[in-house]
């Protein structure tokens, strides 16, 4: 180690530079890179996707796409991606296992009736590592998942599944991009995540910033806070949902040190509610008339969203226990054995 490095309390040296212990074994997180197991994982996002992708698919499906040929394949590959890997999903969550939507009618408006400046901002809570895409593929139609256009934006922990340039490209074809878990609300992935809401596009986040099960004490990360109030959409619509019954679809480790385990678990039940649109616009510009200093109104906003979703999780439990009810009456009592894909 250099004499002339000093290293704060917990800092460590890898490679010549100070590090931090990451929220996971093995992972060392850097100021600019990330290791996990002593690899190097993708932390970049502008390089994941083909220059002149983003206006592509912010422009009106009316207005031409001046695309590239790279823009044109990464399309159509993308599609094909997120509409296999959807599928799949469905067939898991609705065949493999049994998925009850409450609310569903809501995203459905949310989606449908959207103008080309309204961006959308979906939050939902964390139960497993297959909340995205196990939930968007269990309740999207096949048409929504292969259109590039709507489809969200969302976020993973670059040292999770981000961790080589071959799992990198195919999670970029999902419209995924890569977090670091400590290097806060300023990084490259937040940064990409609010263009594509002020482009009025659709983004999706878990607020809570890891897999919260099976604790259920919801303290949200106020960068969902800063992505409201710096979008610069015309509209921003800020839609709820909260999914209980994931964790026994595909459990997480117990314990430090535990791997993941990736075969999912058959015949649960998952319940999903989503709730009404908030319209945030109201209360930010009520909070920015008071004088508030931005980061009081990030942590305003982001316990605004915080009580929405934790009142959308006790009606959650309440409707998976109903649904519990109905659920094993049917399979037990009524001796259905048809799979839920098909009734």
């Amino acid at each position: 180690m250099a004499s002339d490095v000093r290293l704060e309390e917990g800092e460590e040296m890898f490679e010549g530079e100070k590090v931090k212990p990451g929220m996971l074994p093995g992972v060392l997180i850097g100021e600019t890179r990330v290791w996990r197991n002593g690899r190097e994982t993708i932390t970049e996002v502008k390089g994941l996707f083909p220059d002149g992708l983003a206006s592509t698919l912010d422009s009106s499906p009316g207005e031409s796409d001046p695309s590239s040929w790279r823009v044109s394949a990464w399309r159509i590959l993308s599609s094909f991606t997120m509409t296999f890997v959807g599928l799949g999903a469905k067939v898991l969550l609705r065949g493999f296992n049994s998925t009850v939507v409450h609310g569903g009618e809501h995203l459905e408006k949310t989606l449908n009736g959207r103008t080309s400046d309204t961006a959308l901002l979906t939050v939902i809570n964390h139960q497993s590592c297959l909340d995205d895409p196990g939930i968007w593929g269990a309740i999207l139609p096949p048409s929504t998942l292969a259109d590039t256009k709507i489809m969200r934006w969302g976020a993973s922990a670059s040292e999770v599944i981000f961790v080589n340039r071959p799992l990198a490209t195919f999670w970029s074809l999902g419209k995924v991009v890569p977090i670091v878990r400590g290097w806060g609300v300023y990084q490259p992935a937040m940064n990409f995540l609010q263009s594509r809401l002020d482009a009025g596009g659709w983004v999706n986040v878990f607020p809570e910033g890891k897999v919260n099960w099976p604790r259920e004490d919801m303290r949200l990360r106020w960068g969902v806070g800063k992505l409201v109030a710096d979008c610069q959409a015309s509209e921003l619509m800020v839609l709820p949902v909260y999914h209980h019954g994931m964790a026994s679809v595909l459990p997480n480790p117990e314990s430090k040190g535990e791997r993941q385990p990736v075969v999912p678990r058959l015949g649960n039940l998952v319940t999903v509610c989503i709730g009404q649109p908030i319209n945030f616009a109201p209360l930010l510009a009520m909070l920015r008339g008071s004088g508030m200093k931005e980061k009081e109104v990030r942590a305003r906003l982001t316990r605004e969203v915080q009580s929405a979703l934790e009142a959308l999780g006790r009606e959650a439990r309440m409707q998976h226990m109903k649904d519990l009810e109905r659920w094993l009456w049917r399979w037990h009592d009524n001796m259905d054995v048809v799979p839920s894909i098909l009734t």
